[in-house]
């Protein structure tokens, strides 16, 4: 299927998105967005806004954002040379997310070279240890939660979590802020680094509170 469609477009970019894992399961209806792209491309994108005015936010298929089909394939056609990061997710899915950098070029008689390559989705989350700094012993049902969120998760009664990330709250440079409770402790803030190809190791430390 895939090389039928490049034999009739101009491809640049083209793929699939995959669940990360043994299987590589395709991935029907994922989003695949362009994030970082040369400028003349950017002043493309910038014109097309123009045009579509209040629509174009709303867009699923623009030259620079697709959907994927129903054998996980995706592709991006006319793109100028130059290197693009794309990154993809699944809509309503709060934490699978991939990304990957494509280079785009031009052979000797000025005829785009098409890149294919696949990008695998990974969770993104954070997990690990609610800890006593004095005894370093796990708190059970300590609560973590992102701040200015609903998302939170429960320790164990080791005191251990796993706490999904939604993309969206993240703040610059991948960070989230998580807030940390428990019953006899003092509340905490700790910002975290989010790593986007894996779920992200943090312990957690809580002082109890003075008498």
């Amino acid at each position: 299927m895939l090389n039928m469609i490049i034999s009739n477009l101009q491809i640049a970019i083209a793929g699939r998105v995959l669940e990360e894992g043994e299987t590589e399961k395709p991935i029907s209806g994922a989003m695949v967005e362009i994030i970082a792209m040369p400028d003349k491309f950017q002043e493309i994108l910038s014109l097309k806004a123009l045009q579509y005015g209040l629509q174009w936010e709303k867009m699923s298929d623009r030259p620079d954002r697709k959907i994927t089909a129903s054998d996980g394939y995706f592709y991006f056609v006319d793109l100028p040379q130059g290197i693009y990061t794309l990154a993809a997710s699944v809509p309503g899915s709060r934490s699978q997310y991939g990304t990957k950098d494509f280079t785009v070029e031009e052979d000797s008689s000025n005829r785009i070279i098409t890149v294919i390559d696949d990008i695998d989705l990974f969770p993104v989350g954070i997990q690990g240890q609610v800890i006593d700094s004095d005894s370093n012993e796990g708190i059970g049902l300590a609560k973590i939660q992102v701040d200015k969120s609903t998302e939170f998760t429960l320790s164990n009664f080791q005191g251990n979590y796993r706490l999904g990330v939604e993309i969206s709250t993240l703040q610059k440079n991948n960070k989230v802020t998580l807030n940390v409770s428990a019953t006899g402790y003092d509340e905490v803030s700790e910002v975290v680094d989010v790593d986007l190809t894996k779920v992200t190791e943090k312990n957690l430390f809580l002082e109890r509170q003075a008498n």
